[in-house]
């Protein structure tokens, strides 16, 4: 089952369920569900899984109306409905969700980083390879935050390129999504399209630097465009794609291959979810986010200068994920610090 998030200006907040070449309205059936959270949480979601959750909810409500789903995917109208990220903070429990992110878990992506720190640098630099070889051993994956969730945005809003970057890249991510069962487990809920947006120039020049690369306010990350529920999608084997447009051309592309087929770790996503739910158990009420790790890395012959503003990022992953795509702005200058240039 294909869920989205939408803006409706006439009735707010809705969640749909992609139909053919339709969107289900499920709001219009129940009012009281406008989230995936609320399906998540008030519906049972996370105890009958979401997509029997879902089939629950339109059984006893009213006859939903019916969207277009090309027309919703594609608009950037405000004053018409409007694709939203299929999992955000809940209007009434901001923290109710977290955003956490795995690194050196492809191999494309352990070499090529390896080399720009070298590359930065001018010294050897073997962190990243160390990581990547105790991962395949089993050993702890490489995880960190996306600190503030709200500012993980959803398709077509844009994303923020901080005025300090070094050499900003976009990172194109299989994103798995958890939830807690009233019996306190861990349930996975299904999976989405993720970008984690990095300034791999200040990363390159020391990897203590990862948390400022990865976090900055108001647009660090993308997710979306739809969940696809954990019963109708396969992790193993997933496609994934990579454009960047500038002056309506694009200017690099790449393309490969991700999911646990795909990944360094020994025990597949199961030692990722390990790591992060032992020191991090889940609360209840909360929903959670993990970024597979990317295996496409955009290096200095690729994207020389990184993502600018006025560019377009055009990320697609199979499975009925589907086109996730964000245009890139500049970060406004700020003064509340008052310190001299």
């Amino acid at each position: 089952m294909q869920l989205l998030q939408f803006i409706d200006p006439m009735y707010g907040r809705c969640v749909g369920r992609i139909d053919g070449s339709d969107v289900v309205d499920i709001t219009s059936t129940q009012r009281d569900v406008r989230t995936i959270y609320d399906i998540c949480y008030r519906h049972g979601g996370c105890d009958i899984g979401l997509a029997e959750a879902v089939r629950s909810i339109e059984d006893t409500g009213s006859a939903p109306r019916r969207l277009p789903v090309d027309e919703l995917l594609s608009n950037e109208d405000p004053a018409r409905p409007r694709i939203h990220q299929p999992i955000d903070p809940s209007p009434v429990a901001p923290t109710a969700l977290r955003i956490w992110l795995a690194g050196v878990t492809h191999a494309d992506s352990a070499r090529l980083r390896e080399i720009e720190a070298r590359q930065a640098t001018g010294r050897p630099v073997n962190v990243y390879d160390q990581k990547y070889e105790e991962c395949v051993q089993g050993g702890r994956p490489e995880l960190f935050p996306k600190h503030d969730p709200e500012s993980v945005v959803g398709p077509g809003y844009p994303i923020v390129r901080p005025i300090d970057t070094q050499r900003l890249v976009p990172e194109a991510e299989l994103v798995s999504v958890y939830g807690r069962a009233t019996a306190g487990k861990i349930v996975l809920l299904g999976y989405t399209a993720g970008n984690d947006v990095t300034d791999n120039g200040m990363e390159a020049m020391n990897p203590l630097n990862l948390p400022q690369a990865k976090n900055w306010s108001d647009g660090c990350g993308s997710i979306g465009p739809v969940l696809v529920t954990s019963d109708e999608f396969d992790p193993r084997d997933v496609d994934v794609s990579c454009e960047v447009w500038r002056s309506g051309r694009c200017i690099a592309r790449k393309v490969g291959r991700t999911g646990s087929d795909h990944l360094n770790l020994r025990d597949g996503p199961a030692q990722m979810e390990r790591a992060l739910f032992t020191r991090f158990p889940l609360r209840e009420g909360q929903l959670q986010a993990l970024f597979w790790g990317t295996p496409l890395v955009f290096d200095e012959s690729d994207l020389e200068r990184g993502l600018l503003p006025g560019d377009v990022v055009r990320i697609r992953l199979g499975g009925g994920i589907g086109q996730l795509e964000n245009p890139v702005i500049a970060q406004d200058a700020t003064s509340q610090m008052n310190l001299p240039e």
